[in-house]
Formats: C-alpha cells, structure tokens, sequence
C-alpha cells in the first residue's frame, strides 16, 4: 500500500474540512448561507460529477457493478433496519431509534468519494462506487428514513392525519438529482449514448467543484457542534460506524464479490464517516442532535485512521 498516495487523498479533505469549520467558528458564513452551498454542492455540482462520472462508463462496467450494488442495499438499507431493530428491543423510541439507526448505517462517500477513492482506485472505479453509494443511499435508504421519520413524527404527535405516503417519500426521493443524475448517465451509458463534446465541456466546470464545496460545506456543518463523549450513545455509536458496520461490508464484499479492484473500493467507501443528513435530520425532529453531531465528528477526525486501515484490510478481498 503507497501510504504518500493513500495520505494525498486524505489531506484535501481534512484540509478543506478544516477550513469551512474555522469559517464557521468565526462566522464567515451564517446558517442560512451554509445552508445554501449545502444546496448547491448536493443538487447541482454533485449531481453534474456523478452523471458525468455514469455516462462516461462503458456498459461492461455497468453489468459488473450490478453485485455492488447489491452488497451496498444490504450493506446500507440492511444494515439500517438490523440496527433499528436492536434499538427498539432496547426500548429506545421511534423517532431517536431511526435517527440513530440512520447514523450508524449511513456513509459520507457520495460527499468524500470523488476526493478521496478517485486517486486511490482511479477515475472509473472511484467515481462509479461514489455513483453507485448516491444512489442506493439516497433512493433506499434516505427515502425509507424520512417515511419512517415522518410516521413516528406523527404517531407521537396527538393527531394522525400527518401520517406520510410511502409512494409519495419515494417519488420525492426519485426526484432528488443525487439519485435520478447518476440514473440518468447511467442509462446513457446502458443504450450505448454518446454525449457530445460540447455537453461534457459544459458539465465538467460544475462537476470539477463538486467535491470542494460539499467537503467545505460539512466543515460548516461540523463547526457548530462539539464532542461529547460523556454520552453512551456517542461511544457506541461510533464504534458501531467505525468497527461494526465496516465489518458486515467486509463479510458482504468476502463472501459476494470477486475480489477485484470494485470491490475494495466498495468496502473503503464504506469506512468513510457518517453521512451529513444524519445532523440535519436531528435538527429538524429535534431529538438526539448533540448525540448524532458528536458521531459525526468522532468519525470524521478518524478518517486519518479508518481510511488507511480499511486500504490495508481490502487487501485481504
């Protein structure tokens, strides 16, 4: 393992990281601005890399990545209900149990992917898995979250008529860019379609922002909130994203790959820190936010420990 290659993806991201939190702690950016390059890196310039990243895939990449995409929706999605269901045994409530459960199964790779897997596995690879964790997090497992956000929002509340359509979630999920972009170049990719030049040359601008926006954008987001490890939940939780949850990947990619290169990088991106909606989802239900933010933090800063461990642990794929 080429340590100065792995360490080269890291550093911009701790970097950049680095930056939008001390913008943050010295209010260069308020709430309402952080939010917006919240909303610009995750529904225009995220999108416009992952559907260029897809439409330039050939359709035998395509047809190989179909078993990724099945470790991930057992890996994410699975993972998601396990962890739900041994919250609820412990009697944790509705709404705190999803919250937590979408923490500790959630991964920040459609955010830090084309930073940090593009230069360790190369452009294809890389970019693919990033493709590939936008939509199958987005589209099966953030779309099941606000159903079942919204359902126990509504059960604890005193009426019921706020309760949430399942189809209604998912369409609005199936409208997100971070699902129906990747789809889209995707299904370019599957009909043998060509884009034009001109088109890519057009796209490429805001793709090339991508990565740096959203990063710096988390760095705001991780600015306002301080570690508390005093908390139970924080110290489980972040064993649970760090320690457990990478090992179900590993058993997934063991035994349900091939071994090849795909599938490391399908494991690494497992690695990566827990996802940002984790916080804004607590802040809007108002339960667990210190909590969630906490473990957000913790597995962010161990990045510079996870990722090259999970480098030297894919080798045994």
């Amino acid at each position: 393992m080429n340590m100065a290659l792995v360490f080269a993806g890291i550093a911009p991201v701790m970097l950049i990281l680095a930056l939008g939190a001390i913008a943050g702690r010295r209010g260069q950016f308020d709430r309402m601005q952080a939010r917006a390059l919240s909303r610009f890196a995750l529904h225009f310039a995220l999108p416009a890399a992952l559907f260029l990243a897809m439409a330039q895939t050939n359709r035998a990449q395509l047809v190989q990545q179909i078993p990724a995409m099945l470790i991930m929706l057992a890996g994410y999605t699975g993972f998601f209900f396990v962890a739900y269901a041994v919250l609820r045994r412990f009697s944790v409530d509705r709404l705190r149990a999803t919250l937590l459960a979408y923490t500790v199964s959630s991964t920040a790779a459609p955010i830090y992917g084309l930073t940090v897997l593009v230069p360790l596995f190369g452009q294809s690879v890389g970019s693919g898995v990033v493709g590939l964790a936008a939509l199958v997090t987005n589209l099966a497992q953030v779309s099941v979250v606000i159903f079942m956000l919204q359902s126990a929002s509504a059960a604890a509340s005193a009426t019921g008529d706020a309760r949430p359509s399942l189809g209604r979630t998912i369409t609005g999920a199936l409208l997100n860019p971070l699902v129906w972009c990747p789809v889209l170049g995707a299904l370019l990719a599957a009909l043998n379609v060509h884009l034009p030049s001109m088109a890519l040359s057009a796209l490429r601008p805001l793709g090339v922002c991508a990565a740096g926006t959203a990063i710096f954008a988390c760095g705001l987001v991780l600015a306002s909130y301080r570690i508390n490890l005093a908390s139970r939940s924080v110290v489980l939780g972040s064993a649970t994203c760090m320690i457990v949850h990478p090992l179900v990947f590993f058993l997934l990619v063991h035994f349900g790959g091939n071994g090849s290169l795909l599938d490391r990088a399908v494991f690494v991106a497992a690695v990566m820190p827990t996802a940002t909606p984790t916080v804004l989802f607590a802040q809007a239900y108002g339960k667990g936010e210190a909590e969630i933010a906490s473990i957000m933090l913790i597995t962010t800063l161990a990045m510079v420990v996870t990722l090259p461990a999970s480098l030297a642990i894919s080798a045994f794929l």
